[in-house]
């Protein structure tokens, strides 16, 4: 996945208003709420690094590509008027930005042999490590929001009803 690319998980309005209720309640609670929605994110995010890190490699030299895109795996988590939970990947180069893309293509990609731009080499993988993961995992994460969400709204309703 190249930066800025993900799954995007749609919650809904109910999303929303307990994210803006939880707001008004306590200036602290959007951070607790990022940190659970981050948690809830977590395995999901795991099983993805775990699987790039997993991809086999050929021959006897190794670069640390497979650990790199591994370490670009990350969460996001908003609580603003655009409330969402993000698995994304990035590298820290961005002449490397197409390699997680790359990876998870059946096609692989093109890139220069050791920055020689006159001889291109076709890397190919052996199948998705980042969509396939998301879809596979899309279920539980979306049983993981809702029950991070359910009790935030309890602590909603019982705030509202302690006054």
């Amino acid at each position: 996945m190249a930066e800025g690319e993900h799954i995007r998980l749609v919650v809904g309005e109910e999303f929303r208003r307990v994210v803006m209720a939880l707001r008004d309640m306590d200036a602290s609670l959007p951070k607790e709420l990022r940190k659970e929605l981050r948690q809830a994110a977590r395995p999901l995010a795991q099983r993805a690094k775990d699987r790039v890190r997993a991809i086999p490699t050929r021959g006897r030299g190794h670069t640390g590509l497979r650990a790199r895109v591994a370490r670009g795996v990350g969460i996001r988590a908003a609580v603003g008027r655009n409330p969402a939970v993000k698995i994304t990947t990035s590298m820290t180069n961005p002449d490397e930005a197409a390699i997680p893309r790359g990876l998870d293509s059946p096609r692989g990609w093109r890139h220069p042999v050791f920055g020689n731009r006159n001889k291109w080499v076709s890397q190919h993988t052996y199948g998705p490590w980042f969509m396939e993961t998301m879809r596979e995992g899309g279920d539980d994460i979306k049983r993981d929001v809702k029950q991070v969400m359910d009790e935030a709204a309890n602590r909603v309703a019982r705030a509202g009803g302690a006054s």
